[in-house]
C-alpha cells in the first residue's frame, strides 16, 4: 500500500462524493424504501448498522458544516423513533442506536432531552440487567461467556461508551467494574473467553476473541478512553496492562512486523503453533482496530511502549500486499473506510508521517469503489446497496469527512475509535 497521490484532487473528489451520498440519503422514507427493495433483510429501522439511526449520524456530522442539515437528521430520527422498536440489543439496536444518534444529533444544550432522558435511563436498567448474572457467574469461578454480554456492537462495551460521554457515572462505573473483572483468568482460560465460535459458519466451540469490535480490544479501548475521561474504578489500570500482555504476546510476526489472529481456541492456548492464522485487516477484527485500542493506551496511561507498539503494528501492515488484507468493500466494519478513520486517527494522535501519507492513498482507494449507478453510492461486498453506518454509504461518507476534517459530532465513538 504504497506511492503518492494528488491529495487536493482526492479531497475535490471525496467533497463531491459526500455530497451525492448526502442528497441519495436525504430522504428517510425513500432510502429505507430502496434498502428494502433492493436488498432484502438488510434494514432495521432502529439499528445503527442499516436504519434511521445509522443515516441520522451522517447528517449530524454535515450539520456542523451546514446547519439546514440538522433538519434532516431530525427527520430521520424521528422516523426512526416512530417506527421501532425501542427495545435494547446494545449500542446497535434499539434504545441504545437511537439514543446514541439523538446525541449526536442534538445541536444545543437541552436538544432532545427529554427522550435522551428516557432511553439513558433504559440503557442504566439494561447494563445492570445484563451484568447480574455475569457477576454470579464470575462469583462462583465459572469460565465462559458471550460477545452479547461485553462486547461494542451487542454487549456493555458500546453502551458503556455512550453512558460515558451522558455522564451516567454509576452506570459507566458498573460497566468499568465488569470489565476489570473481566480481564482476570479463570483457570488456564481468559476472563472473556466465549463459550461460542467467532461466527455461527464457524464450526467447533469457545474461543478467546482478540478484536475491536468482538473481542477484547473493545473492553481496552473503553477502559482506556473512561480513564482518560477522569472516570475511574479500583483496578482499572492493572486491567489495562493485563488486556496489553496479552494481546502483545498471542500476536505474531512476519517479514514486515506484529499481527493479529481472530481468536484463540482452546488447543492453541495450550500449544502454541508455530504460526498463527492472520485476521483481515479492519475495524471489526485485525490490526487496524486492536492498533488503535493500544494507542488508546498507551496515551491515557502515559505508556509509550504501547502506543509505539501501535504505531509499528499499523506501518507493518501498510507493508503488505493490499491482496493480503480481505478487504473487499468500502464501508467501515470490515472495509477500506474502517481503515482509512483508523490509520488516519493514530496518524494525526502521533504525528506519524508514514500512517498520514498512508490515509492519503486510503482515501483514493475508498473513492475508486464509489459507484454512482449504485443506489447510495457504494455497496457492501459490492453487492448489496444499503444506506447504513457500519457497512453502508453513510458510514463511507462519514469517514471520507473524517479524512477531510476532524470529526466534529463525536460519531466515531460507536466505534471505540476516540
Amino acid at each position: 500500500m504504497t506511492g503518492v497521490v494528488d491529495t487536493l484532487a482526492i479531497r475535490v473528489r471525496a467533497e463531491a462524493v459526500v455530497e451525492d451520498v448526502a442528497r441519495r440519503l436525504a430522504d428517510p422514507a425513500v432510502v429505507a424504501a430502496v434498502t428494502i427493495a433492493l436488498s432484502p433483510g438488510r434494514w432495521a429501522a432502529l439499528s445503527l448498522s442499516d436504519g434511521y439511526p445509522a443515516t441520522a449520524l451522517l447528517f449530524a456530522e454535515l450539520a456542523h458544516q451546514d446547519p439546514a442539515y440538522r433538519a434532516v437528521a431530525h427527520q430521520h430520527l424521528a422516523i426512526g423513533s416512530a417506527a421501532g422498536n425501542a427495545s435494547t440489543r446494545g449500542l446497535y439496536v434499539g434504545a441504545g442506536a437511537l439514543a446514541f444518534a439523538a446525541a449526536r444529533a442534538a445541536g444545543k444544550a437541552g436538544a432532545y432531552a427529554d427522550m435522551l432522558s428516557t432511553l439513558d435511563h433504559h440503557l442504566a436498567m439494561w447494563v445492570a440487567r445484563k451484568l447480574r448474572p455475569e457477576w454470579e457467574r464470575m462469583s462462583a469461578g465459572r469460565p465462559g461467556t458471550e460477545f452479547a454480554t461485553y462486547d461494542v456492537v451487542t454487549g456493555v462495551t458500546g453502551v458503556g461508551r455512550h453512558l460515558l460521554d451522558r455522564g451516567a457515572l454509576e452506570s459507566t462505573q458498573a460497566v468499568l467494574r465488569y470489565l476489570v473483572t473481566l480481564t482476570e483468568p479463570v483457570g488456564r482460560l481468559p476472563g472473556w473467553w466465549a463459550v461460542h465460535p467467532p461466527t455461527v459458519a464457524d464450526p467447533g466451540g469457545g474461543h478467546a476473541n482478540t478484536g475491536l469490535a468482538h473481542g477484547i480490544a473493545g473492553p481496552l479501548a473503553l477502559i482506556s478512553i473512561a480513564w482518560a475521561h477522569g472516570v475511574r474504578v479500583p483496578g482499572q489500570d492493572a486491567a489495562a496492562e493485563r488486556i496489553v500482555d496479552w494481546l502483545l504476546t498471542w500476536s505474531d510476526t512476519d517479514e514486515n512486523g506484529r499481527y493479529w489472529p481472530y481468536g484463540l481456541d482452546t488447543a492453541e492456548l495450550a500449544a502454541r503453533p508455530k504460526r498463527l492464522r492472520p485476521a483481515r485487516s479492519a475495524w471489526c477484527y485485525g490490526t487496524p482496530g486492536i492498533a488503535r485500542a493500544l494507542h488508546l493506551a498507551g496515551t491515557a496511561f502515559d505508556r509509550p511502549e504501547w502506543t509505539d507498539e501501535a504505531v509499528g503494528a499499523l506501518q507493518a501492515m501498510l507493508l503488505r500486499p493490499l491482496h493480503s488484507h480481505a478487504v473487499t468493500d468500502a464501508g467501515l466494519c470490515h472495509g477500506w473506510a474502517g481503515l482509512l478513520h483508523l490509520v488516519l486517527g493514530t496518524g494525526r494522535d502521533t504525528g506519524a508521517p508514514e500512517l498520514l501519507a498512508a490515509a492519503d492513498r486510503i482515501a483514493a482507494r475508498v473513492l475508486e469503489v464509489y459507484d454512482p449507478d449504485s443506489a447510495f453510492g457504494f455497496r457492501v461486498d459490492g453487492t448489496d446497496d444499503t444506506a447504513g453506518f457500519l457497512e453502508g454509504a453513510a458510514g463511507v461518507a462519514l469517514a471520507l469527512l473524517g479524512w477531510l476534517g476532524e470529526p466534529r459530532s463525536g460519531w466515531d465513538a460507536a466505534l471505540l475509535a476516540a
